[in-house]
């Protein structure tokens, strides 16, 4: 079984919420296990504070474990993939993830048996569908969990599109529809 954590965006605002997403996104990592964190969708060229606000954060909450951290590169990654005990993949543009995540083929059955994390975009290119927040309209993630997912649910800041919401409540009955308020995270089992 894959353990998947989806976030609703918001990762680093400071709040409960958000550190116990982090204490279950170590939880099952063995000690000297390994954490692949994907920036992949990230709209800044700089990633340096998101990058130690996350070590610090997971160094914090690993209970005395000693967690490898890697950051992935596109260059190396189902390498560093095939490697890890877990991989996070950080918010931002969604359509940019997916681009860089579709070049590489059968990328679901290297998360099997791992911890596997997302939030905002991270979280919409794992689901099934997802609401978008720029069109009036469902759009496909990579599937790898089998659900409708919306992120920024009721938020003030980044809401999504209100037609995509509702396009993604009336497609694909039979995926559970996950909506997700900014620092709000579930845990699915696939």
């Amino acid at each position: 079984m894959t353990k998947f954590l989806l976030h609703g965006g918001l990762l680093r605002k400071e709040g409960e919420s958000n550190d116990k997403f982090y204490e279950e996104l170590v939880k099952d990592i063995p000690d000297n296990g390994t954490l692949l964190i994907c920036y992949f969708a990230s709209r800044h060229d700089d990633n340096s504070n998101r990058i130690e606000y996350d070590k610090e954060k997971i160094q914090e909450k690993s209970q005395g474990k000693v967690i490898s951290i890697v950051i992935a590169t596109k260059e190396d990654f189902i390498t560093q993939l095939k490697k890890t005990d877990a991989v996070y993949f950080d918010g931002g543009s969604t359509a940019q993830l997916l681009e860089v995540l579709r070049t590489y083929p059968d990328l679901k059955p290297l998360l099997v048996n791992k911890i596997v994390a997302g939030s905002s975009a991270g979280a919409y290119v794992l689901s099934t569908l997802y609401a978008s927040h720029y069109k009036d309209r469902a759009l496909e993630g990579l599937g790898i969990v089998p659900l409708r997912v919306v992120c920024h649910y009721e938020s003030p800041e980044m809401p999504p599109d209100p037609g995509a919401v509702s396009a993604l409540r009336d497609i694909a009955p039979e995926l559970e529809l996950v909506a997700l308020k900014d620092c709000e995270w579930r845990m699915f089992s696939f």
